[in-house]
């Protein structure tokens, strides 16, 4: 039975909405401090810049969790097709189904090695639909492994603005806009930092949520494929090893029965040949008998021997 993941499949898409529901909320209802925020000092449009990166980065990242979530859902409406389709007793389950689909690909694959007369190693199967699956991650990996990386660099860019800084003012003490430059660079530092963190924790857990999707989704797949897919076609690979071992079992008894007929037949010819010889040898002594009884009837007459008529 396929476990009810479509539920959360909805839920963490509404979490995923609703975060950047609020995101963009918060933004527009607190724009003058969020503008006071990174154009405190000059340096503030290299805030912007900067934390605009790694917003850009974590919403890049969200809009393909969100594409695969869409997508896992529709694959999930696949798999209950087939299963109700297959419950029923369907002669092809995968009929009507997206030809795209995870578990239609499964059972013309499967069809097409038991056509062949091939073992099906599922495992196999299994293990070509982790790694399609696995490719499909790569963007989410590389923005889960570079979000943080990206509030350092801007961390780094912003202290290295107000180290400037700090040099401009010991060359002039008096200067206002090198402590500017060190009071925005701090600034841009604390918050790439804190908007790098913020959007990674929740690029996170969203990221976790989706690999645990894809691993129930895959078990749902691997699930179907042994209680509703194999059997279909091992019955006929095993029927057919069947009706060839019954063949087999009636050609030899077939054999059997047509040498004892041949033993029969050479035991009649061994009897026959014996009555031939008897037959013989009955006929030799006859004519035996007729000499002596027609010399006895020749002397008994007074015939003569050339009268004598074979």
């Amino acid at each position: 039975m396929l476990k009810p993941i479509k539920t959360r499949y909805y839920l963490t898409l509404l979490q995923m909405l609703v975060v950047l529901f609020l995101l963009g909320l918060g933004i527009l209802l607190n724009k003058d401090v969020v503008t006071q925020f990174f154009k405190t000092t000059q340096a503030g449009q290299l805030g912007l810049v900067l934390n605009g990166i790694v917003l850009l980065i974590f919403l890049g990242g969200l809009v393909r969790m969100i594409m695969l979530f869409l997508g896992y859902t529709r694959e999930q409406d696949m798999l209950q097709r087939f299963l109700k389709r297959a419950k029923e007793g369907a002669a092809n389950p995968a009929y009507g189904l997206l030809d795209s689909a995870l578990i239609v690909d499964r059972y013309y694959a499967v069809q097409t090695i038991a056509r062949q007369h091939a073992e099906v190693n599922q495992g196999a199967l299994a293990a070509t639909l982790i790694a399609s699956q696995t490719a499909q991650f790569t963007l989410i990996r590389f923005v889960n492994s570079i979000l943080i990386l990206a509030g350092v660099l801007g961390t780094v860019v912003s202290l290295a603005v107000a180290l400037m800084g700090a040099a401009g003012l010991m060359n002039a003490p008096d200067n206002m806009k090198s402590m500017l430059d060190i009071i925005g660079g701090m600034s841009n530092s604390l918050s790439t930092t804190v908007t790098a963190i913020v959007c990674y924790v929740f690029f996170a857990y969203f990221y976790l949520r989706l690999q645990d999707a894809r691993t129930q989704l895959l078990a749902n797949i691997e699930n179907i494929t042994t209680l509703y897919i194999m059997p279909r076609f091992q019955k006929a690979s095993n029927s057919l090893l069947h009706d060839v071992s019954v063949l087999a079992a009636e050609l030899r008894t077939a054999a059997e029965i047509i040498n004892q007929v041949q033993n029969r037949f050479l035991q009649a010819g061994d009897r026959l040949q014996l009555a031939a010889d008897a037959l013989q040898s009955a006929v030799g002594d006859s004519g035996e008998n007729i000499r002596v009884i027609r010399d006895s009837v020749r002397e008994g007459f007074r015939l003569d021997a050339k009268d004598n008529k074979p």
